[in-house]
Parts: structure tokens; sequence; C-alpha cells
């Protein structure tokens, strides 16, 4: 795994246990809406690390970190 890949994968990791965590508060409809769809969109960044485009080339060749 590059640096690149691993620095990806870490703050993905990071931001769905915080996301975890804050689905355990009270929160309104609009806010756990919110959170659960980040959520689903960290789980799929942090899985489209690890599985390798057709090309042979990973996901994160070329992307810059996500700004949210």
């Amino acid at each position: 795994m590059s640096a690149v890949s691993f620095a990806l994968s870490r703050a993905h990791s990071m931001n769905i246990q915080r996301y975890h965590r804050l689905l355990k508060t009270h929160l309104t409809d609009v806010e756990r809406n919110y959170i659960e769809w980040r959520l689903s969109q960290e789980q799929a960044a942090l899985a489209a690390i690890d599985r390798p485009h057709r090309d042979g080339a990973h996901a994160d060749a070329g992307r810059a970190a996500s700004v949210y």
C-alpha cells in the first residue's frame, strides 16, 4: 500500500469512527440523514482505495484528498 493510500485509508477510517460516534448522540432527522449519507460516502471511498481499477491502477492514483 502506498503512502497516499495509507493516509487516505486512515482518514476515511477515522471519519467513519467519528460518524458512528455521532450517530449514538441525540440528532434531528435532518442531521441523522446527513451523517448517514456521509458515512456511506466514507465507507464507499474506503472500499475504493482497496479495490484496484480494471487497468491495475488504484482508486487513489492521481486523486487529492477530499475536502468536506
